[in-house]
């Protein structure tokens, strides 16, 4: 198998460096031409925390180059980016490709919106993981660490009829894929907004300060764990409306990353893959302009299209807005940008299960 990776940020090179030292043939594609350059300027990838090794690859900022012969399209860019991605991508698939979106943050809706809007009819299998499979930083370009690779981690292609193809071409890469019975369960599981939003909102006057601290055990304290409590319930009452089994943040934490605790400032505290992570330095930080306008404002836009009471997270957009003084629902992911606005509840659960025809 041939993987085409899109997006060379921390996981896109973390990926890269896992898949080559795997022995898969991979091609890097990214926009900005300095980072490719200095991967290619040391020949490819140093990996190191629980992988060590060289990967020797080549990176591309030349997309129809990245995208010949491909069976895997592996998207790993931010939520921003995923509206541009989809629509780049279009021209150069093929029938019978896979695409999986790392994390979703709505991406495999958008993708297909994107899609039907353009009338791209190539038979291709979408689909989103509820997290990115590492959890990882790259220090430089051409050199990452891996801190850990997530041992259970759910996905669903859209429709979720499609999964398990997805699942049969990627089960010997990473067989911890598990299906969920839609990309709502991926989408709405990925907790980056849960846990990023109020800590960097709630720490902003230390993160201003430039002073060092690291990000989840230091500012995640348990008023600031009260806030994204508030937040969670929110996002499951959400599931319950639709029907959706959701998982919560704690069990999410468990699953991931096998951490005891009794409550989610414990799972929090215990869990060894987070003591080390720096907070930001700036609140210009995809913390706000990614897990805002792409990942808790669709939330609350569905959330108020069922009938749930969104306070908490409305609270967080509005304080945002008013620290970073420009509104942040603005441009944000809405529910047309997803193709749901027209649909009902039933509609939408009808939809992502392929028991409507809408591709």
């Amino acid at each position: 198998m041939k993987f085409t990776i899109i997006g060379a940020g921390n996981g896109g090179q973390s990926m890269a460096a896992h898949l080559a030292l795997l022995g898969y043939e991979i091609s890097l594609y990214d926009i900005q031409g300095s980072l490719i350059e200095s991967i290619n300027e040391k020949g490819g990838i140093k990996v190191e925390g629980v992988i060590h090794g060289f990967a020797p690859l080549k990176a591309t900022t030349d997309l129809e180059i990245a995208m010949q012969d491909t069976d895997i399209v592996m998207i790993t860019t931010t939520g921003t980016a995923h509206k541009a991605v989809a629509r780049s991508i279009a021209p150069y698939l093929q029938d019978e490709q896979v695409i999986l979106i790392l994390p979703g943050y709505w991406g495999a809706l958008e993708f297909r919106n994107v899609f039907n809007q353009i009338g791209m009819s190539k038979k291709v299998y979408v689909s989103e993981t509820e997290s990115l499979i590492y959890t990882c930083r790259y220090i430089e370009p051409g050199h990452v660490r891996i801190r850990k690779i997530k041992e259970s981690l759910e996905f669903s292609a859209l429709p979720a009829s499609d999964s398990v193809i997805v699942k049969e071409r990627l089960k010997e890469v990473y067989p911890q894929l598990v299906m969920a019975g839609s990309v709502l369960v991926t989408t709405l599981n990925n907790c980056n907004p849960v846990f990023h939003v109020p800590i960097t909102l709630l720490n902003a006057g230390r993160i201003e300060s430039n002073e060092e601290f690291f990000f989840y055990p230091e500012g995640a304290t348990p008023s600031v764990v009260n806030v994204m409590e508030e937040v969670d319930k929110e996002r499951l009452n959400i599931g319950r409306q639709l029907g959706v089994e959701l998982t919560s943040a704690l069990d999410l934490l468990r699953r991931f990353y096998q951490v005891e605790g009794d409550t989610l400032y414990e799972g929090i505290q215990r869990n060894l893959a987070y003591q080390t992570g720096k907070a930001p330095t700036t609140l210009n930080y995809r913390y706000i302009y990614e897990d805002i306008p792409y990942g808790l404002h669709p939330m609350v836009k569905l959330g108020e299209k069922l009938r749930v009471n969104m306070t908490c997270s409305n609270l967080l957009i509005d304080m945002a807005s008013y620290l970073m003084k420009e509104n942040l629902r603005a441009g944000a992911l809405d529910l047309s940008d997803l193709g749901l606005a027209e649909m009902s509840s039933v509609e939408m659960v009808e939809y992502l299960r392929g028991e409507k025809n809408r591709r």
